[in-house]
């Protein structure tokens, strides 16, 4: 199956809570708190979702730490993450596009009636 294929984020069979970069609880509670009544959660997706933020922290700390002055700045941050802001704005740029298209859509089907009561 495609997706068993695809493993964004790789979890070691052997990983502990000693081994993610982010309290185990923290990140378990921020999930469960988005979690609707009567849904699980599997251990594997805390532990994941730990490890997927550890290595986009450690990304933007290099990037961020790429610097030529002695300070980092909050600009230093803003540089560095700029690559998710970028996706959240493609994402609401494809949900504005498709609702837009939805509306064409929309539109062609009534005038396609319209066609099609004028010709009877």
């Amino acid at each position: 199956m495609f997706l068993r294929e695809l493993k964004m984020v790789n979890i070691p069979e052997d990983v502990e809570v000693s081994d993610l970069p982010f309290t185990h609880a923290r990140v378990k509670r921020m999930v469960r708190n988005e979690a609707e009544d009567g849904q699980y959660v599997r251990s594997e997706v805390y532990y994941g979702l730990n490890l997927l933020l550890g290595e986009i922290a450690e990304e933007i700390i290099k990037k961020m730490m790429n610097t030529e002055s002695a300070y980092v700045e909050k600009y230093d941050l803003d540089r560095a993450s700029r690559k998710y802001e970028k996706v959240e704005n493609i994402i609401k740029e494809k949900e504005r596009v498709s609702r837009k298209l939805d509306a064409l859509a929309s539109d062609i089907e009534h005038l396609s009636r319209e066609v099609q009561q004028a010709d009877h």
